[in-house]
């Protein structure tokens, strides 16, 4: 008998070499597919306890009725990948429909908030920059302003140069400084006569006037209230979705926990 087995092999050795070179392949292929879906399944239940966590911190930046501008404004972005999307159709076949459908909304609430607070920053960033163009255009205003108040002696070119250099903007083009310091010169020539102690004594004033009216929120900072609403009404409808507690959030864990 196992002489006919040897014969066999020896007659059919690279046959039989083929097929468990294709067995190796199959199954070296089959681990790499199982091991990509653990390791989706464990992106995904992480990111769903990371989410839970921060949802309900988000929550707490709605006080009374008020956004917390601070609190936003320090808050790190929800998340910027969406596992879920990426990988769902792993899991199609392998959790409840009931489940999937749970995983779906959970998401889409989450993505609705994470829209919410992306707004929220950039009119935070927005206010910002439109202050600094008000303090910059105030600050030029009174400038000019003082100037024309201080015609007595010769004003020093260079010192309000300098002075300009230490208050505009630092993003303001090359072409937008030149065009205020030929200004500056112009009026310079044109206000021979001005007193430069008098003219830095009410340039000063005006300019720690504005640097303190600014501060104590002069400018009025405008956050829609469709924002508040829309992030209410996402919050409570996340609350309603049992994402931790159903079947396939279960599944999804064990699947990230196997080891092969």
């Amino acid at each position: 008998m196992w002489g006919k087995i040897f014969s066999f092999i020896g007659n059919h050795w690279v046959d039989i070499f083929l097929i468990l070179v294709g067995a190796s392949a199959l199954l070296i292929y089959y681990l790499q597919e199982r091991k990509k879906v653990s390791e989706a399944a464990s992106l995904i239940s992480m990111q769903v306890e990371d989410l839970q966590k921060r949802i309900s911190e988000i929550g707490t930046f709605i006080v009374e009725g008020q956004l917390n501008e601070g609190a936003f404004y320090e808050s790190q972005i929800l998340f910027k990948t969406d596992y879920w999307d990426m990988y769902k159709h792993y899991f199609v076949r392998k959790i409840d429909s009931y489940s999937f459908s749970l995983f779906d909304n959970f998401y889409n609430c989450a993505s609705e908030i994470l829209e919410q607070q992306q707004l929220m920053k950039n009119l935070q960033k927005n206010s910002f920059f439109l202050s600094q163009q008000s303090i910059m255009q105030m600050e030029t205003n009174a400038l000019l302003q003082s100037l024309s108040m201080s015609e007595q002696t010769s004003v020093d070119v260079s010192q309000l140069i300098k002075a300009m250099e230490n208050t505009v903007p630092a993003d303001m083009d090359s072409e937008q400084k030149k065009a205020l310091e030929n200004a500056l010169r112009q009026i310079s020539l044109s206000n021979s006569n001005a007193n430069s102690e008098l003219f830095w004594s009410l340039y000063n004033k005006t300019k720690g006037n504005v640097h303190a009216a600014i501060n104590q929120k002069a400018l009025t900072s405008y956050i829609p209230m469709q924002i508040r609403i829309t992030l209410e009404n996402a919050l409570k409808k996340n609350a309603s979705i049992p994402i931790i507690g159903c079947e396939g959030y279960r599944k999804i864990k064990k699947i990230a926990k196997r080891k092969f």
